[in-house]
């Protein structure tokens, strides 16, 4: 019974949820440092890997998580900075749609498996 609950999909959802969620505090540090000289943006780089579990060709803890990288959004400004804010706003509205449709894609898998194991 646990494989059904830890199979590829479901190590692959709840690292992408994993990823998303550290995407959101990456962007939020972000955002935070907008002003900060010298301050390079940074952003979470979680997708070969998760193509890679869904695949079947790795497996993810459930602590696992993508890594964080470099990613400047615009040229250096004066300060050095690499932050854009519109940028920024608009990965984090993306990261959020994402995390919300992945939930309600857990939240429907085990309800479906609920039916199956109950008949109801």
């Amino acid at each position: 019974m646990s494989n059904v609950f830890n199979d590829s999909t479901m190590q692959g959802l709840e690292y992408a949820l994993n990823s998303l969620g550290t995407r959101q505090q990456v962007i939020a540090n972000n955002i935070a440092n907008a002003q900060t000289p010298d301050y390079v943006s940074q952003d979470v780089s979680f997708e070969s890997q998760l193509a890679s579990i869904f695949a079947g060709d790795s497996a993810a803890a459930p602590t696992d998580t993508g890594t964080v990288v470099q990613a400047p959004d615009v040229t250096a400004s004066q300060n050095g900075n690499t932050v854009g804010m519109e940028a920024q706003m608009s990965k984090m509205n993306e990261t959020n749609l994402l995390y919300s449709a992945l939930t309600q894609l857990i939240v429907d898998r085990i309800s479906i498996l609920k039916t199956a194991i109950t008949g109801q």
